[in-house]
């Protein structure tokens, strides 16, 4: 073939790019029959992938209102377009109305997705050829680089960069999500650490209550995103003990509309949080593990998680899709002498779990009559970490099937503040006595420069110096000082 004619050629195949159309109108009509089919389309497609325009835009558009936590649908959808001006270009609310003409249902939005997928690589292909060839006849770069260059765009060579996200990918990930506000972060793993019998099964129900009714958790922290499914897998309970649990919180009628999936040691040994059924029933699902080192090999009281795959595990159920993974975790019996909570002290053997997590929060029940939990929230990797606070089990669960809260945050100190016995008799831990005085040592300071700071002033001032002092304890501080 000649020159000119593979010219000619080239012509002929910019007329006639590869897409799929139908494809591509499948995907956006799946997204608005069901929502939740936008985070399996996004797995695979970006905007771009898009070959109209008009799809492009309308892509575009779906991503910003589910980031926007924006119901969507042919109203809400066709408003959003309208702001941005791009309605008409779009083909306006008739053509939007017939991109669910046809679809059943229950659509497979990720094989529609590949279609689009595919095409979108073909056309970069396609690009890419006709650029080497340009710069061929051009004279630009030497054959040698050129034959460099298609060799590791086709993958023949060290195809780096494939390996790694693009600007474009950035530009369009999801925002910073929370299930609850400003305390359970969507897309990693929370972990609730505390002794045996403070209450962190009943805690993390009381979580599971919020994602599946909607309903304030212990009253007080906003629930912005509901569950559209609960797995919770609690190999140190049989049936019986946990019926009876799921009954005090309310949770039975989640069973029946399988909304709540539950396997407890009735059902067989601990699963591997590996076997494929575990990670299938984990996509889209808020997956809830108790306690987490049941499904780890070894000794629980070793540093090493990499011996028993823990971390590992929690990375495999984000990967399969889950929401979030929250697991509680025991804490050593030393603990019930401390008058801190660390993420050390609170996490027995954290090694690379304590590592990995979103979030951790550290729980000690201060009162067993009243089943009153002190929460201290010891590790959050992307939040502002919510001020100590404490629960009420008695009567709450009782009456209303949930802890409520007993002390707001902001207005509820440390826990060497609120449970004070145990400074008495040489029972805190010198490192804390040393820190307390250090503490009173720099308020002391900063009055003597200005006495009429308030306690929020004060503070911050101390986490300006990576230190955690609630304006609660800035009080008790200033009264201890007599000021």
């Amino acid at each position: 073939m000649t020159y000119a004619a593979e010219m000619s050629g080239n012509a002929e195949i910019e007329r006639r790019l590869p897409y799929n159309a139908d494809a591509e109108r499948s995907v956006l009509g799946a997204v608005l029959l069901d929502n939740d089919a936008l985070p399996a389309a996004r797995q695979i497609l970006i905007p771009s992938d898009c070959f109209l325009d008009q799809h492009r835009h309308i892509f575009e558009r779906l991503i910003e209102m589910a980031d926007a936590r924006q119901a969507i649908n042919l109203v809400t959808l066709s408003e959003c377009l309208d702001q941005h001006g791009e309605l008409e270009s779009a083909g306006g609310p008739a053509y939007l109305s017939q991109l669910m003409d046809g679809l059943p249902r229950a659509t497979n939005v990720e094989h529609y997705a590949r279609i689009v997928k595919e095409k979108s690589t073909l056309r970069q292909v396609i690009a890419l050829a006709n650029a080497i060839q340009d710069r061929a006849f051009d004279g630009e770069i030497d054959s040698a680089k050129l034959i460099e260059i298609a060799a590791l765009k086709n993958g023949l060579g060290d195809s780096w960069r494939t390996m790694f996200h693009t600007a474009e990918d950035f530009k369009n990930a999801p925002a910073l999500r929370f299930a609850i506000d400003g305390f359970l972060q969507l897309d990693g793993a929370t972990l609730f650490g505390g002794l045996a019998g403070h209450g962190k099964t009943f805690v993390m129900l009381s979580v599971v209550k919020a994602l599946l009714s909607g309903e304030k958790l212990f009253g007080h922290f906003k629930v912005c995103e509901m569950a559209v499914r609960v797995v919770y897998l609690i190999p140190e309970s049989t049936i019986g003990p946990f019926g009876y649990r799921l009954k005090l919180f309310g949770l039975e009628p989640y069973l029946e509309n399988e909304r709540l999936l539950v396997r407890t040691l009735s059902a067989g040994v601990t699963p591997c949080l590996s076997d494929p059924r575990i990670l299938s029933a984990a996509k889209y699902s808020d997956v809830f593990l108790d306690t987490a080192v049941r499904f780890s090999e070894g000794d629980e009281n070793s540093a090493s998680d990499n011996q028993r795959g823990l971390a590992t595990d929690i990375f495999a159920l984000l990967g399969a899709g889950a929401r979030c993974v929250v697991g509680a975790h025991h804490s050593a019996k030393t603990f019930g002498k401390e008058s801190v909570i660390s993420l050390e002290n609170v996490l027995r053997g954290s090694g690379d779990v304590g590592a990995m997590v979103t979030t951790c929060y550290g729980l000690k029940q201060i009162d067993a009559m009243q089943n009153v939990i002190h929460v201290e929230c010891v590790k959050s990797r992307d939040f502002q970490p919510v001020e100590p606070f404490q629960i009420l089990g008695r009567p709450c669960i009782d009456e209303q099937g949930s802890f409520q809260i007993h002390k707001e945050p902001g207005r509820c100190g440390r826990l060497a503040d609120e449970q004070p016995e145990v400074n008495r008799g040489g029972g805190a831990p010198e490192a804390a006595r040393e820190a307390r005085a250090a503490n009173l040592a720099l308020l002391r300071g900063w009055l003597a420069e200005d006495a009429n700071q308030t306690s929020e002033e004060l503070s911050r001032r101390f986490k300006s110096e990576a230190i955690q002092v609630s304006p609660v304890t800035v009080r008790k501080y200033k009264q201890e000082l007599h000021i």
